[in-house]
């Protein structure tokens, strides 16, 4: 039944990576088929899961998920040809999740980042006040800097003029794409406080502050070790089954065959 399932879900996932913007008619109407069956198959799965644990069901809360999928996707479907809905289509992507109920490894990395998610929150503001703080700074230094008169062919996009744009500007820093603002600011500023200001917000913000994240990631991986998870996983069982299923279609074949032709 897990192998069944898993396939249904990768069939899923497939299907959904075919649909696109203008679609040819024929596509489209087989994408169509392909979603009713796997949501008509994850709905059976569903029910008899309730049937079959009661009240139990509720407690697992991989059980609560696969409950909120069928039902997103049961009120998505009679709505697919209304405008504005569209967005329903989305929990589709949901389905790819349903792998970590027979996939353990899965299952104990998404629990892992789960359980760092208020530590990340309180980093994330902490990250967002530095992002404050430098734009603050940047806008008070920099600002009155950026006009026309030192910028004869036009003021550069990314600047300091305002808050807006020294919020957008400060995140392009700590996205890594620093050099280019950096001549601009040099140009029309002190290029020794230039330098520092730029430098200053990528080491805190993106070297020490984001690497930050990923220490508590690997904190989360150090203390909750996958090792934890000594059954083997229900995937792998499911195919290790498939394997042997395999391996003895092939055997009968073989037998058969000689026989056959004699």
């Amino acid at each position: 039944m897990d192998l069944f399932i898993t396939i249904i879900i990768l069939v899923n996932t497939l299907l959904l990576s075919l649909d696109q913007y203008q679609i040819n008619p024929t596509l489209e109407s087989i994408l169509s088929i392909g979603n009713t069956i796997c949501t008509v198959i994850f709905f059976i799965e569903c029910a008899l899961k309730l049937c079959a644990l009661g009240y139990l069901f509720f407690r697992n809360n991989w059980n609560n998920f696969d409950l909120f999928i069928v039902i997103t996707s049961l009120v998505e479907m009679p709505l697919q040809g209304l405008k504005g809905l569209s967005v329903l289509r989305t929990f589709r992507l949901l389905r790819v999740l349903k792998l970590a109920q027979s996939w353990t490894t899965m299952r104990v990395l998404l629990s892992i980042i789960f359980s760092t998610l208020g530590a990340v929150a309180n980093v994330s503001v902490v990250l967002i006040i530095i992002v404050y703080i430098c734009a603050i700074i940047g806008m008070q230094l920099f600002g009155e800097n950026y006009t026309p008169a030192n910028f004869p062919d036009d003021v550069p996009r990314w600047n300091f003029v305002d808050f807006p744009h020294s919020i957008m500007l400060v995140f392009r820093i700590l996205c890594g794409e620093w050099i280019e603002p950096l001549y601009d600011c040099m140009n029309c500023s002190n290029t020794g406080l230039c330098i520092l200001v730029f430098i200053t917000t990528l080491m805190v913000g993106n070297i020490l502050i984001l690497n930050l994240f990923l220490a508590l990631l690997l904190n989360s991986f150090a203390s909750d070790s996958l090792k934890k998870e000594e059954e083997e996983s229900r995937l792998g069982m499911a195919f290790a089954k498939l394997k042997r299923a395999a391996f003895a279609v092939c055997c009968f074949v073989v037998v058969v065959s000689p026989s056959s032709l004699s």
